[in-house]
């Protein structure tokens, strides 16, 4: 039985040994902060960096409080409700910024982005094809 699969949007990203990796927009009010965040479907939450989230004006320790566990340790961190944009979508979304500096990049998850799309990667060609779950 074969399957047919559409998407809206087609995206090429570098072949790099770091993984996927993706143009990313997060606004908060008035606020927007253009950045990169990678791929991560093994990823629980959305987790970005301290500094993203003070760009953005956010009183970081005043949102969701979650202690995240990580292959080197536990990650101290605090969700916020943001518009997150990657490609031509955008929807309102948990995120989940670090309690301090120093993060060394920021995760796309299942909750919070994933699940907010339908996904297919075809790595053999760096593609990401996508479309917003209806």
């Amino acid at each position: 039985m074969a399957f047919q699969l559409s998407f809206e949007a087609e995206f090429y990203y570098p072949d790099k040994s770091e993984g996927i990796t993706i143009p990313t927009a997060v606004i908060s009010g008035d606020n927007l902060v253009r950045t990169y965040a990678k791929v991560d479907p093994g990823s629980e939450f959305c987790v970005f960096t301290n500094e993203i989230g003070r760009d953005l004006g956010l009183d970081i320790e005043s949102g969701i409080p979650k202690r995240m566990g990580s292959l080197t340790g536990t990650l101290d961190t605090f969700g916020h409700e943001v518009t997150i944009q990657t490609f031509d979508f955008a929807f309102q979304s948990v995120l989940y910024f670090a309690k301090y500096p120093g993060l060394q990049r920021n995760l796309l998850g299942r909750n919070g982005w994933l699940r907010h799309l339908n996904l297919a990667i075809v790595d053999y060609e760096s593609k990401l094809y996508v479309s917003q779950y209806s």
